[in-house]
């Protein structure tokens, strides 16, 4: 699983605010992360959080395919496209 952390708010003496997980939407999560400054700048300034990005599988740019080209071929690759 892909995931991107943005700790500048939540360092040093200010380790013990909140931790908000943002849950990917279907593409890279670069995207999301770059898009999301309410989240990166207002929120996690204001609250002194952590954030954690996470890329959903089988979605973004190739490296969250458990079966890189072949995730899509058959059944048995995509077995761990579910909601489980």
């Amino acid at each position: 699983m892909k995931y991107l952390v943005n700790d500048t708010y939540w360092s040093g003496a200010k380790a013990n605010g909140p931790i908000f997980f943002y849950c990917g939407n279907e593409g890279a999560i670069e995207l999301f992360y770059e898009n999301t400054g309410f989240i990166t700048n207002t929120l996690a300034k204001e609250y002194n959080a952590l954030i954690v990005y996470a890329e959903h599988r089988y979605f973004g740019n190739g490296t969250s395919l458990p079966f890189g080209n072949k995730s899509f071929d058959n059944i048995t690759t995509l077995r761990y496209l579910t909601t489980e």
